[in-house]
């Protein structure tokens, strides 16, 4: 919470004037203000005697269209020049110029900014209620369901407006005004064209469910302030927005009473202050008290680009936000390049690589596919690469292509859009890719005789930690008409946004709720007027001046990596591109301290421009002298950032800032100098005692550079006071610092040795640098709060070896025991005690500590090892024998959070797998009844809660995985992941379970849901355990009968009557093919028939299509998977009669579809089915090797039960249940549920064989992994094809045959240096994971091959590769194992010696293994084999993968 000033040094700045005449028939003529109230007649009285002022008089008339009563003293009239040069010599006339024309400055967005329901700053500020925001716009849609006024009061008494609409009921209390004013050129505010719709409904526009576009970016729309009145002004016609219309819908607005101006609009030529209308009218309606917001224009990334300069305007640029739409352009050489669409169709061939043709290449005037500029012979039935540019936008060049016969298109970046992509709905299929990638795709073709390439379609995708990025287009500073004022102010949400449009872009017919994606500052001026309008709900008597204060100084200034934000070429951005940096709406609530803003002041201000007198007077609509005002530099405006041009001598200006925080409190300065300047502040201190109270401090600034800085030169810094509550929070990331391990026990001492002189490492001030985690296990060093310049001056230090911003990790979102062969009072239960004694630690979201799965019946005390906490923060929570710990580690908890407790069900329901005690009446909906389990029942858990909803922070899973080291953990289990194929030393997670592997800690990690395709698992570190996911034998069954007497059959979570024979209907776009389940805008008649849906997992829920097929009067519905999906079907608590069906029988459905004009199905629930002989399956979603970071380790390492999970959860999902005292439970998927299958497993391992380190645990249940389903035949992936390596690593988890493996590969922590040495990591990378000073040169390093790893991954070449693996006997004295040897296509295996004999337990053996090639392979393909070492009773197996190079 806080506020900061920015600085923007200008050595030396050399502008040109830009000068623009142009002859209009309308002018803007301003008059001194008339005495008299009658303003028609004094209007009227400079207009030519001779003129008709009726409004419909000729047109070749001179007449008046316009009367300003509140913008400023005057009129808009069609004059002609002579008609203004007898005008001149009337007395009280003082200008006329022509009127210019405007061009426009053409939802997830509130969670992005985060405003959240029923909590937080849309709690506190009533969402708005009773603000009145009107927009400057082309009109709007009052039908649309974003201007619905439910929920909404009454518009205010002082509201003055009027509806001129033709009909009475076209307004109401949300929508309360709507004018138009375009000079004849419309009769109706209805908007034509989408602009004012779209912008209206961005700031205040209501709640909306199922908003998308195509199926895309869905989930409920809602504008910033969502409670809030809107009044429209149309001011633009199809040809433009006249400068007279847009100042008579201004003058309207102040005359009805709006509270906030929203105008995304501009002139593209700076204007001067006293000839820019839009500032005049701005000024006075300042005056009122109405904040004007205003687009800073679309003509960035230019320097000296801005529109709406003023500093009496809320002037706003344009970012990304964390969303995007995402499809994957896939070269023939495999490299893939992620871009951007909002058309995703279902239907194209992603499987397929089509032609890759760049017309471009061929002639200049196909670079940018304009219509008719492509040769059909060139890119027919081919994927045409357009660069963006020329004429068209960028769906005419997608027109073109369909109509020259193209099959799909890339638009690629030119250097100016950088990063910057659009998801647009593209006429055919299409992909947008930004500047590097679209070189890298230039090269892929020119370098290829034949280049191809297909399109992926992947859908929403949210969590891009680079957010918020400037835009390309994002108009820049500095400000050319006063560069002693730094703009633009702020930027926000403004590329790819979802909301409201008058009309279906996908050709709807039978919907209102449509919605539009639409990219500009056009865009981000309503984010920021609905802030305003929050703000001003919250605090009524706030000036303009102090809500503009408050949103600039709370501003972010990192991504959410937190990192500096950059601009389009991902580079840091400066404060000409984001100004004061990206809106925090929560943080600008409660600012602290504001600079407050007099209209009066602005008249020194504008005097002190050197402005005449009469120009001020024009700007101020009164008679100024100058002469008697207190004339002021720019930069001593009390604005809240600072813009200097600095010659050769020092500078001081002053500002006052008013506390609005806390009735006492003391705010102390930090300075961030820039470059070759030296800032001084006095005082050093503010100290206020009370609200409202004023107080001054001067800043001098002095050129220090020695003349090195030369003309038009720039440096940033900035001015930051803070207190205890009140700071600039996003200054100071969090970064995870590594230093050098000390001799010294005081770690305290030495870690904050590392931290500026200045700080308080003590304080809990979010201001201050300062260390929030101090690290004794997982690594040497601690988690802090800093700056940029305080990771610079630690770098000075010895000792000192790197500090990275944290990353943001993310979730991998009960029949298994005995799926398992884990069964009650025998076998591996009974040998393991349950898992009895074993403290198993889950990193997750928190638990639910009075759920059944963990009372402690049967449990004893924890051992005499633990060391750790019960923190619940209310004496309603405890922990007992089963829970014996539960931490939190985040820096503050989100408001109406309560630590540790469970908001999302994911950790409780992960720990009910793992450990979870024996509960009786466990079901779903009826179904899957039984006694549910954990996989290790009698096993301690820990919880540790780094996770704030399904993020979490890299610092605090360090700090969790530290604490559960210390408090004496045997498990680890994260089901959770960062980013992908992360460098081992750069992963905090390898980094931290590292040093738990030493310390003799299982750790299993979740593999990732990024499947079916190759290369997208996490944690991949060899240390861990990483674990995919499959599907167990249970299924929740429904049969479907075809009207051809086909049979199907599907699951689903919940049960229902049969249904006899009804129409079946699979209702599609006619233009997409795409599944109108998505949308609800049904092309068919639905009611009372089974609807077919699509079951894509990247667009809306499964539930949530049942929602609108159920809402539509559907009767029943059938899931589709596609081909991606396969057999992976999920039972899910559907709302009406519904089933999920693998691809093949969808293909079978379509096709029963295709050869009937009347199909009908039938319908019946068969319940509960065990015993599917296919189980286990791999599932879809479940990540793939090979891995990345380390090709020569094989993962996953295994595969456990992942689909379909019954587990406990924290509130009941069945909403008929009444009895609220009933066990509460959830079926899930995902590879977080396989991962505490592992870690149970582990747990019962730990518990039977105590001595065993982390790698005998690992090789025992890899080297004993089921390769066969329960047929007998090889485990199938989710097309029901056998399984690779790359999808199951040694197989099927089996517990009881992991506890007598007969023989172990055993890896000890020193064992890995040689390893990471082997890949090449320098001496301090190897440091920073192993903890300790590492010397590679003394090491005798290895091929990662050679690591004593229980499988094999080899990356061929022509040469023959040996390795070395050691074995050691945990089986029986005096045995003798034989090798089998399964050899790959294409490599002869040779293994020697083939004998291995152990006389005793614990001896060791080696045995060599020689990989040669027998046949030239294909380039990067892969073939698989295993050696197994056996015995009458042992069977020891390790899978090998090869990938065939060169």
């Amino acid at each position: 919470m806080g506020f900061t000033s920015f600085l923007c040094i200008i050595c030396i700045l050399n502008f040109i004037q830009f000068l623009k005449a142009e002859n209009l028939d309308v002018y803007i003529v301003h008059v001194d203000p008339a005495q008299s109230d009658n303003l028609e007649t004094s209007y009227d009285s400079f207009m030519p005697t001779t003129t008709n002022l009726a409004a419909n008089s000729n047109n070749n008339q001179p007449r008046i269209l316009h009367r300003y009563r509140n913008v400023f003293s005057g009129f808009a009239a069609k004059l002609s020049i002579a008609d203004v040069e007898a005008m001149r010599q009337m007395e009280g006339f003082v200008s006329a110029r022509p009127e210019k024309v405007f061009p426009l400055h053409t939802t997830h967005t509130p969670n992005f900014l985060g405003l959240i329901q029923n909590s937080g700053f849309w709690k506190d500020s009533n969402y708005g209620k009773g603000v009145i925001v009107g927009l400057l716009d082309s009109g709007i849609s009052p039908d649309h369901p974003s201007f619905s006024d439910e929920g909404m009061p009454p518009p205010p008494p002082k509201w003055r407006g009027e509806c001129q609409f033709g009909s009475k009921n076209a307004c109401n209390n949300k929508l309360i005004g709507a004018k138009y004013f375009t000079n004849g050129n419309a009769t109706t505010p209805f908007d034509e064209e989408g602009h004012g719709t779209h912008t209206a409904a961005t700031a205040a526009g209501s709640f909306v469910g199922g908003a998308n576009i195509y199926g895309n970016a869905a989930g409920t729309a809602a504008g910033m302030a969502p409670l809030a009145h809107v009044a429209m002004y149309r001011v633009c016609s199809p040809s433009g927005c006249s400068e007279s219309d847009i100042m008579a819908g201004m003058d309207a607005a102040i005359e009805d009473g709006v509270d906030v101006i929203s105008i995304s609009l501009g002139g593209g030529t700076p204007t001067a202050f006293d000839k820019d209308n839009i500032a005049i009218g701005a000024f006075r309606a300042m005056e009122k008290g109405i904040l004007v917001s205003c687009s800073a224009g679309n003509n960035g990334p230019a320097l000296v680009s801005l529109s709406n300069e003023a500093p009496w305007i809320l002037t706003v640029g344009a970012s990304t936000i964390d969303r995007k739409i995402k499809a994957t352009a896939v070269l023939g050489n495999n490299e893939e390049y992620d871009g951007e669409t909002a058309f995703q169709p279902n239907d194209f061939p992603s499987a397929t690589k089509l032609g890759l043709v760049f017309p471009g290449q061929i002639s200049n005037m196909s670079l940018y596919c304009g219509e008719g500029a492509l040769d059909e012979n060139v890119v027919r039935g081919k994927i045409v690469l357009c660069e963006i540019g020329g004429t068209g936008t960028r769906v005419d060049k997608g027109k073109a292509v369909k109509n020259a016969g193209g099959a799909a298109m890339i638009l690629m970046n030119q250097e100016a859009q950088g990063d910057t992509t659009r998801a647009e709905a593209h006429v055919l299929p299409a992909i947008h890719v930004n500047y590097g990638d679209a070189l890298k795709i230039k090269a892929y073709v020119s370098s290829n005789p034949n280049p191809i390439a297909t399109i992926v379609f992947k859908g929403t995708v949210i969590g891009d930690d680079r957010a918020p990025v400037v835009a390309a287009f994002s108009s820049r500073g500095p400000s050319l008409l006063s560069p002693g004022i730094l703009k633009p102010d702020i930027i926000g949400p403004g590329v790819n946004i979802l909301a409201a449009w008058p009309v279906s872009v996908e050709n709807k017919t039978d919907t209102k709720s449509t919605f539009n994606m639409v990219s500009g500052t056009s865009m981000s001026c309503p984010h920021l007027s609905g802030v305003a309008a929050l703000l001003k709900s919250a605090h009524p008597d706030w000036s303009p001046a102090v809500i503009k204060s408050a949103i600039m100084t709370t501003a972010d200034q990192v991504n959410l990596g937190g990192n500096p934000i950059e601009t389009e070429a991902l580079k840091p951005a400066d404060v000409f591109a984001i100004g004061a940096g990206h809106v925090n709406p929560s943080r600008a609530n409660d600012p602290g301290l504001v600079y407050d803003i007099q209209p009066h002041e602005y008249v020194s201000y504008l005097c002190g421009m050197n402005f005449t007198e009469s120009q001020v007077g024009v700007i101020a609509q009164r008679k100024v002298d100058c002469s008697k005002e207190s004339r002021i530099a720019e930069s001593q405006l009390n604005y809240p950032s600072f813009s200097i041009v600095l010659g050769s001598t020092p500078q001081t200006y002053t500002r006052t800032v008013t506390n609005v925080g806390e009735c006492e409190s003391s705010y102390n300065v930090e300075i961030g100098s820039p470059e070759g300047v030296t800032v001084v502040v006095e005082p050093v201190k503010l100290d206020f005692t009370k609200l409202g109270q004023a107080l001054s401090y001067k800043v001098t600034f002095t050129r220090s550079d020695g003349g090195t800085l030369t003309t038009d030169d720039y440096v940033q810094g900035f001015v930051t006071w803070h207190s205890g509550k009140y700071s600039v929070r996003k200054n100071l990331g969090v970064y995870i610092v590594h230093v050098e391990p000390t001799q010294s026990d005081d770690l305290e001492t030495f870690y904050n040795s590392f931290l500026p002189t200045t700080s308080n490492v003590t304080s809990n001030s979010e201001d201050q640098p300062r260390i929030l985690y101090r690290y004794r296990h997982v690594f040497s060093g601690f988690a802090a709060k800093l700056s940029a310049a305080h990771v610079d001056e630690m770098r000075k230090k010895k000792g000192f070896i790197s500090a990275r911003p944290e990353r943001m990790m993310h979730l991998h979102t009960t029949h298994s025991p005995n799926f398992l062969g884990l069964n009650q009072n025998t076998g591996l239960w009974k040998n393991s005690s349950y898992g009895k004694g074993i403290i198993i630690g889950l990193v997750d979201t928190g638990i639910t500590p009075d759920h059944p799965s963990l009372n402690d019946q049967g449990v004893p005390p924890p051992p005499a090892k633990w060391k750790g906490k019960c923190e619940f923060t209310s004496p309603r929570w405890t922990c007992n024998n089963k829970l014996i710990g539960a931490r939190y580690f985040y820096r503050s908890p989100p408001l109406f959070v309560t630590p540790l407790i469970d908001q999302i069900g994911h950790g409780t329901h992960t720990s009910g797998i793992a450990a979870g005690n024996f509960v009786g009446g466990a079901d779903f909906y009826g179904n899957a009844r039984g006694t549910a389990s954990g996989t290790a029942p009698l096993a301690h858990v820990a919880i540790y809660q780094p996770c704030t909803g399904s993020h979490c922070g890299s610092s605090g899973i360090a700090a969790a995985i530290d604490a559960a080291i210390e408090d004496g953990v045997d498990v680890l289990s994260m089901s959770l992941g960062g980013a992908l194929h992360l460098h081992f030393a750069d992963d905090i997670m390898a980094i931290g379970t590292f040093r738990a592997m030493e310390r003799g800690i299982v750790v299993s990690c979740s593999a990732g849901n990024d499947g079916p395709k190759n290369k997208t698992l996490y944690n991949e570190a060899p240390w861990i355990m990483t674990v995919g996911a499959s599907t167990t034998d249970r299924k929740i069954t429904v049969n479907a009968v075809l009207g051809n007497g086909e049979e199907l059959e599907g699951e689903t979570g919940t049960g229902f009557p049969s249904i006899e024979k009804l129409d079946l209907v699979y209702p599609r776009s006619n233009d997409t093919g795409m599944s109108r389940c998505f949308d609800g805008h049904f092309n068919t008649d639905i009611k009372g028939k089974i609807v077919v849906c699509e079951g894509m997992k990247y667009l809306v829920t499964r539930v949530q299509q049942g929602i609108t097929v159920k809402g539509a009067g559907g009767a029943a519905m059938i899931l589709l998977n596609n081909k991606f999906d396969g057999d992976t079907t999920f039972e899910e608590p559907h709302v009406l009669p519904a089933m999920q069906i693998t691809y093949a029988d969808s293909l079978k459905l379509k096709a029963y579809l295709n050869s009937t004009s009347n199909p009908t199905a039938t319908m019946s629930f068969q319940g509960t089915i065990i015993g599917n002989n296919r189980a286990p399956v791999v599932a879809t979603f479940s990540s793939r090797g090979p891995s990345v970071p380390s090709p020569g380790i094989l993962k996953p390492d295994i595969i456990g039960p992942g689909v379909n999970i019954l587990s406990s959860w924290p509130a009941s999902v069945d909403n008929s249940k009444t009895d609220t005292k009933s066990p509460t439970f959830n079926m899930i998927s995902g590879t977080s549920m396989s991962c505490p299958h592992l870690s149970g497993v582990a747990a019962l391992l730990k518990s039977v064989h105590p001595d065993w380190s982390p790698a005998a645990i690992k090789s025992a249940i890899m080297t004993t992994a089921d390769s066969v389903n329960l047929q007998g035949n090889p485990i199938e992936d989710e097309q029901l094809q056998p399984a690779n390596v790359f999808a199951i690593g040694s197989g099927h988890v089996n517990p009881s045959r992991a506890n007598d493996p007969g023989l172990v590969y055993d890896i000890m922590p020193d064992d890995y240096i040689p390893y990471l040495c082997g890949l090449n990591y320098t001496n301090q990378e190897v440091g920073i994971i192993v903890a300790r000073k590492v010397d590679c040169s003394k090491e005798k390093t290895i091929p990662e091959a050679q690591l004593n790893y229980p499988s094999f991954s080899i990356i061929f070449g022509s040469s023959p590769q040996t390795y070395t693996r050691t074995l050691t006997n945990v089986g029986k004295a005096n045995s003798s194992y034989d090798v089998e040897i399964g050899s790959p296509d294409g490599v002869n295996v040779k293994v020697e010696p083939k004998k291995l004999v152990f006389p005793k337990l614990g001896d060791k053996s080696s045995y060599s293994v020689t990989f040669t090639r027998t046949n030239k392979g294909v380039m990067n393909s892969s073939t698989q084999g295993f050696i197994r070492w056996h015995t009458a009773e042992y069977s020891v197996r390790s899978p090998i993968a090869v990938v065939f190079q060169n």
